[in-house]
């Protein structure tokens, strides 16, 4: 079993950042894991996004000690990045991967071309987005996925 989640960060506050911490933490317990790597260095008014996910999933129950803050990324390409470097520090190169579930295919696709294999992903649906939501986070990650094949 993969003892290693990755969860992606967003606006410390946000029903999304919440929803993708219960994820995590449910993959956490179902999986036996090991590790989570709270993903995230965007600073939102004071609040990093690897601090709000960690109190989150210490405030679920995932043990302090097994939560590993990725702090220096700003971008889905950075978390993608920089977790893989921390991982690769600790011969880790299995992860899941949790973010929303319109992210995750971009987000997939960005972990495995660090050179870590995704086993799973699991992505954390919105509770009712309207066609107007699904139409703006289609055209971003349409954009993003642009932008990150030109890295």
């Amino acid at each position: 079993m993969t003892g290693v989640v990755c969860v992606l960060g967003c606006r410390p506050g946000s029903a999304a950042l919440a929803r993708r911490v219960r994820a995590a933490r449910d993959v956490f317990v179902a999986r036996q894991a090991s590790l989570v790597v709270a993903c995230g260095g965007r600073d939102w008014n004071g609040r990093v996004e690897a601090d709000e996910l960690a109190r989150m999933l210490e405030d679920g129950g995932v043990p302090p000690e097994a939560i590993l803050r990725e702090r220096a990324s700003l971008d889905t390409h950075g978390n993608a990045t920089h977790a893989a470097r921390l991982l690769s520090a600790r011969g880790i190169d299995e992860v899941v991967v949790v973010t929303c579930s319109w992210h995750l295919p971009r987000a997939t696709k960005l972990f495995q071309r660090t050179g870590l294999r995704v086993v799973e992903g699991v992505g954390a649906p919105p509770p009712a987005p309207t066609l107007l939501s699904r139409a703006w986070w289609t055209a971003r990650e349409r954009v993003s996925l642009w932008k990150d094949s030109s890295r």
